[in-house]
């Protein structure tokens, strides 16, 4: 269930991020951006390599007074230059034979001899200058797409930079990066560096976006593949912040004006082709970051609120039980509204709890109730179960153990709908509520103590008598079990019209509709009737685990609920052989004379 979320979140992120980076790519912004960029010049592959080997962490490369000229900034005192090869081509004097321009060939003196001229001829040559990276230059600032650097806090930030920690698989550790990068992953030393000082946001933002490069770019020792077959370093890049932006997202980390900037400024053209071709990877990386992190999280919170225990949300908030016009007939609107608003408040942190604590199809139901319990009080948490129970009570994914003990809890006066639980599973619901009772043993029947087992009251709890028992259960007549078939019959066939819609391949006989009619049965809600007076209780089932989306409804079971009016209206008019034994009891001197006349007749 939590891995489902993750990825229909991840997905929904990735496409507002590849939709931003397009409306950039239109923006007047990096129009502005391409037309500075334009300035810088192209290197060679050598001269490329050169700047590589002198300053790896090189960007925007421009000359001593081309820093000045075009862009208005100056070379900082104590730089050094970076060493590369310029063309430094001379122009020399050559004898050469003159050409006929119409035919090319030599053009020959009278005598048959080529005719010579002097020639200026350019010959290429080389020769070393000093280049210098922006970040040697101080001046006016460059137009950039991007933000330099991202500030504000992040909610939990040493949980979560923990979390962060322990999901990464190489060490991370902070330092002063001279460089001017905010982060780094070492192949060579397998490591992580953070530039130390850093805003919480960038620090968080930077940490993914290292870790995306650890899980994703390390290479191991000893592998093979064809350069081709490796990925660029924009790409590399383009995933990395991607996968940093998708998960700070998912946290309510706001980075998108840092890395659409990052992002536009790595890809190759307007299409986005890095960010295209390496979207599932995104995804999938950033899915599994997530899930890791909240794991992570989870148990660093918990260790954290074990260590220091918050008050209650709800404290000083009583629970109200009145209704809503009873509070305002009695001037007591505000108290209504205040407990109405910790009510829901309550309901929807059970919500999100059972949401957290449930994975691999299991309930960590004792931690679960566990974390409720430390935020809202258990009067307040029994009375929104109680009043989801009874509104539920149709559901039988709920237990009866758990109907049975809400029945016994006072409920909204309003039955109030907004305060069902009813975004998680009623089964999920049915074993919180159990282990609430478990825990807190509220609604729970006591058990007596040996001092009270031995008061003299205890003959009042003692067996019922046997005539006292329950009454064996009614066995149906043949008229009663044939209404049973045709309503089996007709509740098979609107179950399968509700679970498959005009797909439904069951429909009832028009045998049954015929019973029903002749016997006048009908079915309403969760009760059927006959003739206007209750005859079975419609028990409904739900499958366990969903299908297409959504839980099956399965074939109920059905309660002869007619009996004890049976039972009623049979003591109220007795049989006549009840009649006959009642009236020889109560007139036993008569019994002689009316054998005697019996008698007398059949002498006749």
């Amino acid at each position: 269930m939590a891995e489902n979320r993750n990825a229909q979140q991840v997905r929904e992120i990735t496409d507002k991020l590849e939709q931003g980076i397009k409306e950039l790519f239109e923006s007047e912004r990096f129009k502005e951006y391409l037309k500075t960029m334009s300035k810088f010049y192209n290197y060679s592959f050598n001269n490329t390599l050169l700047i590589a080997m002198q300053k790896p962490d090189a960007t925007l490369i421009a000359g001593y007074t081309a820093w000045q000229r075009n862009f208005d900034r100056h070379v900082m005192k104590g730089e050094k230059g970076i060493k590369i090869l310029a063309p430094a081509p001379y122009k020399v004097q050559e004898e050469r034979e003159k050409l006929d321009p119409a035919t090319q060939k030599p053009v020959l003196d009278k005598d048959g001899k080529p005719v010579t001229e002097t020639v200026e001829v350019t010959r290429p040559a080389f020769k070393v200058v000093s280049v210098f990276d922006v970040s040697q230059t101080d001046g006016k600032e460059l137009p950039d797409i991007a933000v330099d650097e991202l500030t504000g806090s992040v909610e939990n930030y040493a949980a979560f930079f923990d979390a962060l920690k322990a999901l990464s698989p190489v060490p991370i550790a902070f330092e002063n990066i001279t460089d001017g990068a905010k982060g780094y992953f070492s192949h060579v030393e397998n490591r992580i560096a953070i530039q130390e000082g850093m805003s919480e946001i960038q620090t968080i933002k930077t940490a993914i976006h290292e870790i995306a490069h650890a899980k994703l770019h390390a290479v191991t020792p000893g592998e093979k593949v064809a350069p081709e077959d490796k990925k660029d370093r924009r790409t590399k890049e383009v995933e990395a912040e991607s996968v940093a932006y998708t998960v700070c997202q998912r946290y309510g980390i706001e980075t998108s004006d840092y890395s659409f900037g990052y992002i536009a400024g790595w890809s190759s053209d307007k299409e986005t082709k890095e960010l295209k071709g390496s979207l599932e990877t995104i995804r999938k990386t950033a899915a599994e970051m997530i899930t890791g992190i909240d794991e992570k999280l989870k148990e660093r919170i918990a260790v954290k609120e074990q260590e220091a225990p918050t008050p209650l949300r709800d404290a000083a908030i009583p629970v109200y039980r009145e209704a809503a016009m009873y509070a305002f007939e009695a001037g007591e609107l505000s108290a209504y509204r205040t407990s109405m608003q910790a009510n829901m408040d309550c309901k929807e942190a059970i919500e999100q709890t059972i949401n957290d604590y449930y994975g691999n199809n299991r309930l960590a139901t004792e931690s679960a109730v566990k974390s409720i319990l430390e935020k809202f009080s258990p009067e307040r948490v029994a009375y929104v179960l109680a009043q989801t129970i009874q509104q539920k009570d149709h559901d039988g994914r709920i237990s009866p153990d758990c109907k049975e003990w809400a029945k016994g809890m006072d409920g909204s006066p309003d039955n109030a709908s907004q305060l069902i639980i009813d975004s998680v599973n009623p089964g999920l619901v049915s074993l919180f509520t159990e282990e609430f009772v478990r825990q807190t043993s509220i609604g729970k029947v006591q058990e007596q103590t040996p001092a009270e087992q031995s008061k003299p009251a205890v003959p009042e709890k003692a067996p019922k008598k046997p005539e006292q028992a329950a009454p064996a259960k009614h066995r149906l007549t043949p008229e009663e079990k044939k209404i049973k078939e045709a309503v089996m019959d007709t509740l098979k066939a609107q179950i399968a019209g509700r679970n498959d819609g005009m797909l439904a391949t069951y429909h009832s006989s028009n045998q049954s509709f015929k019973v029903m009619v002749e016997n006048k049965v009908r079915i309403e809600g969760n009760t059927v009737t006959r003739d206007g007076e209750p005859m079975f209780a419609i028990h409904r089932r739900h499958s366990a685990k969903k299908v297409q989306g959504c839980y099956r409804e399965l074939t109920p079971t059905l309660e002869y609920i007619g009996k004890e009016k049976t039972q009623e209206a049979a003591r109220e008019k007795p049989s006549i052989r009840e009649q006959l034994r009642a009236a020889a009891k109560s007139q036993p001197e008569r019994k002689t004379p009316v054998k005697q006349k019996s008698h007398d007749v059949g002498l006749e």
